[in-house]
C-alpha cells in the first residue's frame, strides 16, 4: 500500500513543478483573393485583338465582375462557411469587399477595412533586406477610403486606416524591382505586425480578403518562403496558413488546395492551368494568360518588347530573327516551347495530372 502512495505523491509534486502541459496557441491565417474582374480580363481580349468597341462592358473595369467572377462570387459563401473566423480584414477596394460581401450579409459578420491589403506588385525579392526601405511616407498619404452606405452594417474603418497607402512610383528596370520590393516590404510588415499584436498567442483563425501580387507578398513573409514553383493565386482561391509551435507560420493550403510538404501538388498546379475546368490542359490554356502579359510588359507601346522590357534569360531563345526584340509571336514561343519541354512529356498536345508528378 505505501509503494502506490509514495508514486501518487512524486507525481502530484512534479505536476506541482513543472506545471500542467499546456498546447500551445495555433493562429490560423486564411487569405481569399477577390473574383475575376473586368481589369484581369483585359490583357486577353487586346491579345485576341477584339475591336474595343466590340469589348462587354465588365473587360477593363476592375468595378465590376466577368461572368466567370460572378459564378466565383456566388461560391465563395459555401467555401468560406467551411471555417469559423474570429476576425475578417479586406483590402478597401470594391472587388475584395464584394467578394466576401454576400458571405458577409449571409452570416451576419462584419469585417475591418485595411488600407495595407491593396494590391501592389511584389516578387519574392520582398524577402530580401538588402535595399534599404523607402523615405517617402506610405501610410495615410492616400485618398481617402469609400465605404458605400449599403455596406457600412459589414465593414468598419480603423481610427488609423482612414485613408489608403500612397507607394513610391517607380520604373520596370531590374533595380526599379529592387525598390518596388523594399516598398512593398514596408507595407506587408505593418500587415503581419497588426495581426501579431492583436492575435499572437492566441487561439484565433482570421480571414485576409485582398489581391493576388500582394496577397502572395503576405504569404511569403509570413512563411518566410519564397514560393518557388507555386502558382499565382487563383480568382477566389484560398491559401491558409498555420503556427507551429516554434512560433513560425507553415503554408498549409494554397489555391484550396492541400499543400505536400510544404509545395503545391500536382493536382493543385494542373487545376491552376485548366481554366475551363474539364480536366486537362491544352497548350492554347497554358500559353493564353501568360502571352497576355505582353501588352503589360510593352511598356512604351511600340508593338515590341526591348530587353529592359523583358530583362529574362529567355529573351535571347525567343528572339529568332535576332533583332534585339520580341513580337507577340516570340514571346508567346517562350511558353510554347515551356509546355512542350515541361508539361506535354507524351506530346498528344494536352496536360494531364499525371504528367505533372
Amino acid at each position: 500500500m505505501k509503494k502506490p502512495l509514495i508514486v501518487s505523491l512524486l507525481i502530484l509534486a512534479a505536476s506541482v513543478l513543472l506545471g500542467p502541459s499546456v498546447a500551445f496557441a495555433e493562429l490560423k491565417i486564411y487569405y481569399i483573393r477577390h473574383a475575376e474582374g473586368g481589369h484581369n480580363v483585359k490583357a486577353d481580349w487586346e491579345h485576341r485583338k477584339v475591336p474595343k468597341d466590340q469589348w462587354p462592358a465588365y473587360v477593363g473595369n476592375p468595378d465590376m465582375f466577368t461572368p466567370k467572377g460572378l459564378a466565383q462570387q456566388a461560391a465563395v459563401s459555401g467555401k468560406l462557411k467551411k471555417y469559423d473566423f474570429d476576425f475578417i480584414a479586406v483590402s478597401p477596394l470594391w472587388r475584395c469587399r464584394n467578394t466576401i460581401l454576400p458571405y458577409m450579409k449571409e452570416m451576419d459578420v462584419k469585417g475591418e477595412i485595411w488600407p495595407e491589403l491593396l494590391e501592389q506588385r511584389a516578387s519574392d525579392l520582398i524577402l530580401s533586406t538588402e535595399q534599404p526601405a523607402p523615405t517617402d511616407t506610405i501610410f495615410g498619404e492616400g485618398d481617402a477610403v469609400e465605404l458605400p452606405a449599403n455596406e457600412a452594417p459589414y465593414f468598419s474603418l480603423r481610427s488609423d486606416g482612414m485613408n489608403n497607402i500612397k507607394l513610391p512610383r517607380y520604373g520596370n528596370t531590374p533595380a526599379d524591382d529592387e525598390l518596388v520590393n523594399a516598398a512593398a516590404r514596408v507595407v506587408i510588415q505593418r500587415v503581419l505586425d497588426m495581426i501579431q499584436d492583436r492575435f499572437g498567442g492566441t487561439d484565433t483563425t482570421i480571414l485576409l480578403s485582398g489581391h493576388g501580387s500582394s496577397g502572395k507578398a503576405v504569404l511569403r513573409m509570413l512563411t518566410k518562403d519564397p514560393l518557388d514553383g507555386f502558382p499565382s493565386i487563383s480568382n477566389t482561391g484560398i491559401w491558409m496558413a498555420r503556427e507551429q509551435a516554434n512560433g513560425e507560420f507553415k503554408p498549409m493550403m494554397f489555391n484550396d488546395y492541400p499543400l505536400e510538404n510544404g509545395k503545391p501538388s500536382a493536382a493543385l498546379k494542373h487545376a491552376s492551368m485548366d481554366t475551363n475546368g474539364d480536366g486537362q490542359v491544352t497548350k492554347a490554356e497554358y500559353v493564353a494568360p501568360r502571352a497576355a502579359g505582353f501588352g503589360r510588359k510593352d511598356h512604351n507601346k511600340d508593338g515590341v518588347l526591348s530587353l529592359n522590357e523583358h530583362a529574362h534569360s529567355s529573351f535571347e531563345v525567343a528572339d529568332k530573327n535576332q533583332d534585339n526584340q520580341l513580337t507577340p509571336e516570340e514571346y508567346a514561343s517562350v511558353f510554347e516551347d515551356q509546355f512542350d519541354q515541361h508539361y506535354d512529356k507524351n506530346g498528344d498536345g494536352v496536360c494531364t495530372v499525371d504528367e505533372m508528378r
